[in-house]
């Protein structure tokens, strides 16, 4: 279903790797056209679900756009809090409300970056910039591979800590140190492969786990929670951090999901 496959899209990303970085970080007028690009497509798309009868999943769809540009609104203050105000509300609604309650911050976000919707400019010649020594990949600006093992190590603990999420599902899968070490190792991997970094992922033993776990859009969504509240735990910055997520929603038009 291509709700299911954009609410879990972020897990994707993790298990396939065929994002490329951007080399430097997005200007504010980027971020913004992405932003309105992104939230206009899961207007729409959240509309037809409704309209269908697909309340949960219209619901579910705005809830993961929102997650996802949340952080890369830090240059529109009040507007983020409204955002976050909106996701908080919503959490604790029946799923016909809170889709009511979402689309208000979908077109608050709307209303405020429209200007930028639209096809991309083609620059004005310049006289060329000087090199940017600090620019890197993604994954050197988020830390590097330290801050990478550091913030998985801690999402997995708190994942699998979560009794919502009964990732052993009952005790059927063993999460002992050998296995979880495991398991750190092909998020770290995956994550380097998707941000830029020199450590190499095919997803498949990632992709495989999950396939077996027959995750529901609630579970995934609770994952991709636990997992920002990792990143920022482990300090990558508010713009690496959404640049990150911002990689889930783009995912169908890069051809990765279907």
């Amino acid at each position: 279903m291509r709700t299911r496959a954009a609410v879990a899209g972020w897990l994707f990303v993790m298990a396939g790797g065929a994002v490329v970085a951007q080399p430097a970080p997005l200007d504010r007028a980027e971020l913004d056209r992405r932003t309105a690009r992104v939230v206009h497509e899961a207007a729409t798309q959240g509309s037809e679900l409704y309209n269908r009868g697909g309340k949960a999943e219209c619901y579910r769809l705005l809830q993961g756009t929102l997650l996802a540009v949340e952080p890369m609104l830090d240059h529109r203050p009040k507007l983020a809090v409204f955002v976050k105000e909106q996701l908080d509300k919503s959490a604790k609604m029946s799923p016909d409300a809170a889709a009511f309650e979402l689309r208000k911050a979908i077109d608050a976000v709307l209303e405020q970056t429209a200007s930028a919707f639209g096809p991309e400019k083609t620059p004005t010649p310049k006289d060329p910039p000087t090199p940017d020594k600090t620019a890197g990949s993604l994954w050197d600006r988020m830390g590097g591979e330290k801050v990478a093992r550091a913030t998985v190590k801690d999402f997995v603990a708190v994942a699998t800590a979560d009794a919502k999420l009964n990732l052993t599902r009952g005790g059927k899968y063993k999460l002992d140190a050998a296995s979880t070490a495991r398991l750190e190792g092909w998020l770290v991997d995956a994550l380097s492969q998707v941000t830029g970094g020199p450590l190499k992922s095919t997803g498949k033993e990632l992709g495989s786990f999950a396939a077996e776990l027959n995750l529901t859009s609630g579970e995934v969504n609770g994952l991709a929670l636990h997992f920002r509240s990792a990143l920022e735990r482990n300090k990558v910055g508010d713009t690496e951090r959404g640049e990150f997520l911002m990689l889930v929603p783009q995912l169908r038009s890069k051809g990765v999901l279907k």
